[in-house]
């Protein structure tokens, strides 16, 4: 089950990202490890576990924030058509000379509009905190491709000194070496994986701390 969550975390990874992630390392390449080796690979997993439980909740508040900005835009459209019908209501009075009708809908229009007015303000409140929600989602998504690819680096570490003493042990001959891969280089494609995840979870930090902003300036104009 540990070994599915990750794997599964790793393939929605893969289909999401724009960067092609490399091959998982086969476990073969493993068996050298050192106890040490194996508890750091254990808490990267142990973490990825975790990361995945808190992406969950985020998704939740991400649906629960864009359910919000629905409701928000349906009490909106629900007060302007009120307005519509007001004004309606309005030439009605003016055609049948009706002053105290007319000064009653005058005042009754005033309402709405502050009404409008108010709301607009709880629909915007609404559409930042939605934007923030996906922004701590897209965070949260991130750190969890940096530690999927953090583990598959400290793997391929492991890996590449396995296939090193493989090839001192066991060299290929002078025809096959230059179609052989370099083992000492075995990690190289997963540290820079890794690296441009790093990049990523920058980017998405800084997008985060964006709509933070934004949210804290719609609050403020809430509360005006």
């Amino acid at each position: 089950m540990r070994s599915f969550v990750i794997l599964t975390a790793a393939m929605l990874l893969a289909l999401a990202g724009c960067v092609t992630m490399p091959d998982p390392v086969p476990a073969d390449y493993l068996v050298d490890k050192t106890a040490e080796q194996g508890k750091v690979l254990e808490k990267l997993e142990n973490s990825i576990i975790a990361k995945n439980h808190e992406i969950k909740t985020l998704k939740d508040k991400e649906e629960a924030a864009g359910q919000k900005v629905k409701v928000e835009k349906g009490r909106l459209d629900i007060l302007k058509d009120e307005k519509k019908l007001l004004e309606e209501k309005k030439k009605q009075f003016q055609l049948e000379n009706d002053l105290a009708g007319i000064d009653e809908n005058n005042k009754q229009l005033a309402t709405k509009d502050a009404e409008i007015k108010t709301q607009e303000a709880k629909l915007e409140h609404a559409k930042a905190a939605s934007e923030f929600a996906r922004a701590q989602r897209e965070v949260g998504e991130a750190e969890l491709s940096v530690m999927v690819a953090e583990l598959n680096y400290e793997k391929s570490r492991i890996a590449r000194e396995y296939l090193v003493k493989r090839y001192v042990a066991n060299p290929p001959a002078e025809g096959d070496k230059k179609k052989t891969s370099d083992p000492d280089k075995y990690d190289e494609q997963y540290r820079k994986y890794l690296e441009k995840q790093r990049e990523t979870l920058v980017e998405k930090r800084n997008a985060r701390d964006e709509a933070s902003m934004k949210l804290k300036i719609a609050e403020d104009k809430l509360k005006n």
